[in-house]
């Protein structure tokens, strides 16, 4: 029984991921212009060529089923730019954009729940209103806006960190902190806000409750509150944000690390799709959708457990 309530979910996730990476790529190849024409310009000639040469004059479901081929044999294919292999790459930009997501995500969801106890807890008073308020700023602003706003100002205006998040060649990327701040501040502050409006009314419910109600009139410690009778019973609602959240987090990363030049698996894929280089972008669509698929599914299994209990 327990090995088919494990099984199933891993073949939804299986088949979702076989669906959306199918779409993605056959999404790409309707896309106009392909590598050879990027590459050989005006040159159809060359173009020709270069499309003989790639394999890129094959029919579509041909080559999506060679692709799918590779790929249950561990080979996501070779960059029609330079023809290095993709899995190396895609393993390499991925473990760069890891190194800031992981950080981005847990204080995302850190502060996505301590500001919906903060304005469940200080409903109507000021300090709900202003938090409330610094909320609805986040959740509206353009992330372009953010980006350089916070730009502006822990780097042009207090010079804690440098202007673009791009590491010293052949140093690891943790090797300078203030280079992971930025992206992880951008990827972070826009998710938590997203995530308090979420998680808001259920922690409205919680310090609704009887038992809470008349444990704040009898002056009982806020923290002694909110670990033995609200955290408890919120963890089914906050494991599903915080899946939400991460993936938020992952699918911003394309716009974040263009702009602050951070060369993780975001900022490759948009050099791919600019180029046409499919076979990166291939590569890298799955493994993103394959991670943001994975953390939903493992929320999921944590919430249908926590509801057997």
């Amino acid at each position: 029984m327990i090995a088919r309530g494990v099984f199933s979910p891993i073949a939804r996730w299986l088949g979702t991921l076989i669906v959306v990476v199918t779409g993605l790529y056959l999404l790409t190849e309707v896309l106009p212009g392909d590598f050879a024409d990027s590459a050989a310009g005006p040159d159809q000639q060359r173009a020709e060529a270069l499309r003989a040469q790639r394999g890129l004059d094959a029919p579509v479901l041909l080559r999506l089923v060679s692709w799918w081929t590779g790929v249950f044999h561990g080979d996501l294919g070779t960059s029609l730019i330079d023809e290095t292999p993709v899995l190396p790459r895609v393993l390499t930009r991925m473990a760069l954009t890891l190194a800031a997501t992981i950080p981005a995500a847990v204080l995302a969801v850190v502060l996505a729940a301590v500001t919906a106890l903060i304005l469940a807890w200080w409903r109507g008073r000021i300090v709900g209103t202003q938090v409330s308020v610094l909320v609805s700023l986040l959740t509206g602003l353009p992330e372009i806006v953010l980006i350089v706003g916070l730009v502006l100002l822990l780097s042009a205006a207090a010079q804690l960190v440098p202007p673009v998040s791009l590491p010293e060649p052949g140093q690891p990327v943790w090797a300078d902190p203030s280079i992971l701040l930025l992206p992880v501040l951008c990827l972070a502050l826009p998710n938590a806000a997203w995530g308090a409006r979420m998680l808001r009314g259920s922690a409205d419910d919680l310090l609704s409750t009887d038992l809470v109600v008349a444990a704040r009139r009898r002056g009982a410690p806020a923290f002694h509150i909110l670990t033995a009778h609200v955290l408890p019973r919120w963890l089914e609602p906050v494991t599903q944000v915080a899946a939400l959240l991460s993936v938020g987090v992952l699918g911003g990363t394309a716009i974040v690390e263009s702009l602050l030049a951070y060369p993780g698996a975001g900022q490759a894929l948009v050099a791919a799709v600019s180029a046409r280089d499919t076979p990166m972008v291939q590569g890298l669509g799955l493994v993103i959708v394959g991670i943001s698929l994975a953390v939903l599914l493992i929320a999921d299994l944590l919430t249908s457990r926590t509801r057997l209990r």
